[in-house]
C-alpha cells in the first residue's frame, strides 16, 4: 500500500465514517469530554436500543447530544425512548422518538476529538485532517 492509498483511506474516513465528538461530562466515565464516538444507523427493534450509547438531534437545545436510552416505548406508531447521561442524577426531558436518534456508539477513541471542540466547525476537522496527513507523509519520506 503507497501513500496515496493511505491518504486516500484518511479522507474516505473522515468524510464517510459517521463519527462525534463528547462535548460535556454527562456520560463520564464511560465517555469524557473530548471522546471520538463512531457511530452505525439504528436498526433492529425499538427495544433492541435499551441501554446502548446512542446519539439523538435535540430540537429543544438544537443540538446533538450522546447519552444512554434507558427506557423504549411505543407512543401509537412511534417507538419513543427516554435517554440519560450516565453522570446525571435524571433523564433528559423529553423523550425522544426513534427518527430523532442519529446513530448508535459502537466505536470510542479517547481524546481524539479533543482539537475539535476548540473549534465544534468544520475547520477543525481541516486541522486535524492536514495532521494526519502531515504525519503520514513525514513517515513516508523518513522511510524512503
Amino acid at each position: 500500500m503507497n501513500i496515496g492509498h493511505v491518504l486516500l483511506i484518511i479522507l474516505m474516513s473522515a468524510f464517510i465514517i459517521p463519527w462525534a465528538v463528547v462535548s460535556s461530562y454527562s456520560m463520564e466515565p464511560t465517555l469524557e469530554v473530548g471522546d471520538l464516538v463512531v457511530m452505525v444507523p439504528p436498526s433492529g427493534s425499538c427495544q433492541s436500543l435499551l441501554n446502548n450509547v446512542a446519539i439523538y438531534y435535540s430540537p429543544q437545545f438544537n443540538d446533538y447530544i450522546v447519552h444512554r436510552i434507558i427506557s423504549a416505548n411505543f407512543q401509537g406508531q412511534t417507538c419513543m425512548y427516554i435517554f440519560k447521561g450516565d453522570a446525571n442524577l435524571g433523564p433528559d426531558p423529553y423523550p425522544v422518538p426513534r427518527y430523532d436518534v442519529i446513530g448508535v456508539v459502537v466505536f470510542v477513541i479517547p481524546q481524539l476529538g479533543f482539537l475539535s471542540l476548540s473549534y465544534r466547525s468544520f475547520t477543525a476537522m481541516l486541522y486535524v485532517l492536514g495532521l494526519i496527513i502531515l504525519v503520514a507523509v513525514s513517515a513516508y519520506i523518513l522511510d524512503k
